[in-house]
């Protein structure tokens, strides 16, 4: 009949819907069919598959006959039931019913086609999986009542849940059994590893495996698919590897190189003649010599290693195709809503019309990253010319949040409890200037703080700057009230990444609230001298060289830092010291996410008089001069057993730090330093240790918070001390 119809033309005269809930006049007018119409060859066809696009129905048929001199189209729908209600899971002990309603996110009242339920049995099927569950099976049940709504019912036989019991290894002589399984991510069970099973891993563990061969020169190593079995509930994992031959080294030459000599290139080489070929070390070198040439500004060089293989020996010949260098036309700036261009630009060593050189890329990356406004910057060589020069884009990513507003209540060991307010904007109006402002009122401190620096002083790189102070601090026996004013500038050294600073500070200094239990000293320096204000004049000079690659959170690079502050007696000024400090860190990338920290700091004070309790060093807690696990400023001379500080101060700090992103790291650390009567009596064997952990995170508006808990290993009765500190710096220190 239908044939027929193709053939011969015939006109719609009447349509029939056969269908209970649904109605008649929206299925005929979504199948596009009309009474009185010529009906085409395609329409039936085409009327099924609108009808289903209403996914409305399990079933969709159209049936045809012919009466007189036209045709009769009956339309018969399966209609899909409503879900009246949350399914209702059955047999499951391990997942949550809550948690299986919120994988298959089925909602009351919506269609419950066969795709749908389909759909549903494979994520709990693959949620089983994912929780190392082993033969799981699901099952669906439909009840639907007389207004075509549905409850649904899964039936779940869980299976079993074994864990990973044996790793067994066939075919390797190159590396023994555990080597391999070290390799691997899916381990066996044992004690605090889970030793669950997780098949998308055990296929980076094939690859790994290979790739662990092929360092070793195994280039046709073969890692077969592992063998997954069950044995009495346990995993057993069998994998089979096929070693074949080992390959070395053996002749390596160039051919196009001018820019480079064959020497210059056998240093950046980390394959040798006669080594075993390494897979990643050869890598290693086309990325190396790539970067060469990139760094003079050959960025279209091609580089093709040719490899030649004689048995076990692989002959290396590196066809070199130098090109032309790259100019840079434009530099683009993009990204920045917030920050000046200016800003930016003046932080860049690219510059238009100069060529392009690698390096300088990741400097200029590198300086405005650690203007500490932005998340991210992308460079990208962007719009080539004919002469293959290019634009340089910076995409930049402005953080949120860059200033910092608090206000609350701070609890510290030394002043308790402390309100305070503070606001601080290292890139005010866009411009990279810094205002902060901080404002403490507690009942052991009470601190005013403002201060302004300008960065780029006159469109140059001299920075200055000011600040103004007053203090009133508890400490211990006494109180110490500060009021000051200083001014700052400091401009590049002749050193690459070095400063010269200089500090002019004017400072008024008195002693109040002595503790009555205090006894002066029969000779030398007392407290109630100070009972008096007292003025200093100090001249700071220090130099800086900081090659760190992110100064608020490194990851390579050094600091070193040498200062001199000189205080002497001046028309008003009664206040007479010397004070020297030097300062070195060093960071080394390990593994992973994983970094080392090593710190030394020293400082020594002299004085024509006796140096005043305020003006010497004071070891233990956090800080500069910080050694966790010891209460602050504990690691101290005494006197009638109470900390009278030191004249030299000798600190070591070791960190090895994790850290998961450039705002969260957690730390282990050893710490180690004292403050000592005078330069002469400094014994590096007279110091105290400490070891602990700790955990670093930087918070929006807020600044750094870390918290240690410290070890002390020399206390005289050992124990833990816990250490809270906030910069608002955003400083993970």
């Amino acid at each position: 009949m239908i044939l027929l119809l193709f053939v011969l033309s015939y006109t719609i005269t009447d349509i029939d819907v056969d269908t209970r809930w649904t109605d008649p006049d929206l299925i005929i007018e979504a199948s596009g069919l009309e009474t009185g119409k010529e009906l085409g060859p395609t329409d039936l066809q085409n009327a099924v598959e609108n009808i289903s696009r209403l996914k409305l129905f399990n079933f969709v048929a159209v049936d045809t006959s012919i009466v007189s001199d036209g045709v009769f189209i009956t339309i018969t729908v399966e209609e899909v039931p409503f879900l009246k209600s949350k399914p209702t899971f059955i047999g499951n002990r391990k997942i949550k019913d809550k948690d299986l309603d919120k994988e298959i996110n089925l909602r009351v009242g919506q269609v419950l086609t066969e795709n749908t339920v389909f759909a549903s049995k494979t994520k709990i099927s693959e949620l089983y999986k994912e929780k190392s569950f082993y033969n799981t099976s699901v099952t669906d049940s439909i009840y639907i009542d007389s207004l075509n709504k549905a409850a649904l019912f899964f039936l779940i036989d869980e299976g079993i849940e074994p864990r990973i019991g044996t790793i067994v290894i066939e075919g390797n002589t190159e590396f023994t059994d555990n080597a391999i399984r070290k390799m691997m991510k899916n381990r066996p069970k044992a004690f605090l590893r889970a030793g669950t099973l997780d098949e998308d891993k055990l296929k980076e563990d094939v690859d790994k495996i290979e790739s662990e061969y092929k360092k070793k020169g195994y280039l046709d190593v073969v890692v077969e698919e592992p063998k997954i079995e069950v044995e009495d509930d346990m995993f057993v994992i069998t994998i089979t590897v096929i070693e074949n031959r080992r390959y070395y080294v053996g002749d390596i030459s160039y051919d196009g190189n001018s820019i480079f000599g064959s020497k210059d290139l056998d240093e950046l080489r980390t394959l040798q003649p006669g080594d075993i070929y390494d897979l990643t070390k050869a890598q290693e070198t086309y990325q190396a010599f790539g970067q060469a040439y990139a760094d003079e500004g050959y960025i279209w060089c091609r580089i093709i290693p040719n490899e030649t293989v004689r048995d076990t020996i692989i002959d290396i010949k590196y066809n070199i195709n130098e090109g032309t260098p790259a100019n840079i036309n434009r530099v683009i700036i993009t990204g920045n809503y917030n920050t000046h261009e200016k800003v930016i630009r003046r932080e860049l060593v690219t510059v238009p019309g100069e060529r392009y050189r690698l390096s300088d890329v990741f400097r200029s990356a590198r300086e405005v990253f650690n203007l500490g406004f932005f998340d991210d910057i992308l460079p990208q060589p962007s719009n080539p010319d004919d002469s293959g020069n290019i634009d340089l884009i910076y995409q930049v990513k402005e953080k949120e949040g860059v200033a910092k507003v608090g206000a609350g209540i701070s609890y510290s060991a030394q002043d308790k409890l402390t309100g305070y307010f503070e606001l601080t904007h290292p890139n005010l109006m866009g411009r990279g200037q810094n205002l902060y402002t901080k404002f403490e009122i507690g009942g052991r401190l009470t601190n005013f703080q403002i201060g302004f620096t300008e960065p780029w002083l006159f469109d140059t790189r001299t920075s200055a700057g000011m600040d103004i102070y007053y203090t009133n601090r508890f400490w211990d026996y006494y109180t110490k009230r500060d009021i000051g004013f200083a001014t700052r500038v400091s401009f590049p050294f002749y050193l690459d990444y070095t400063r010269f600073g200089y500090t002019f500070r004017t400072e008024r200094t008195q002693v109040l609230d002595i503790s009555s239990t205090y006894t002066p000293p029969t000779t030398g320096y007392s407290l109630y001298q100070d009972t008096i204000p007292r003025w200093t004049v100090a001249n700071t000079f220090s130099i800086t060289r900081d090659s760190r690659d992110y100064i608020f959170n490194p990851s390579s690079g050094t600091f070193l830092a040498a200062r001199a502050e000189i205080a002497k007696k001046f028309l008003f000024a009664n206040v007479d010291y010397n004070q020297f400090i030097f300062e070195a860190r060093a960071y080394f990338p390990l593994f992973w996410k994983f970094v080392l920290m090593g710190r030394l700091k020293a400082g020594v004070v002299t004085s024509v008089d006796e140096v005043p309790l305020y003006k010497r060093f004071y070891a233990g807690g956090i800080g500069d001069y910080g050694v966790r696990g010891y209460p602050d400023r504990s690691l101290s001379p005494t006197q009638d057993g109470r900390t009278v500080g030191g004249t030299a101060v000798f600190i070591n700090n070791i960190e090895l730090k994790m850290k998961l992103s450039q705002t969260f790291a957690f730390l282990l650390f050893y710490d180690a330093g004292n403050a000592f009567e005078s330069h002469y009596d400094v014994n590096l064997q007279n110091i105290y240790r400490g070891v602990g952990a700790g955990v670093r995170l930087e918070i929006p508006m807020m600044g750094v918070l870390g918290f240690d808990v410290g070890y002390g290993l020399d206390r005289e009765i050992p124990g833990f001390e816990p250490h809270f500190q906030i910069n608002p710096l955003g400083m993970f220190r």
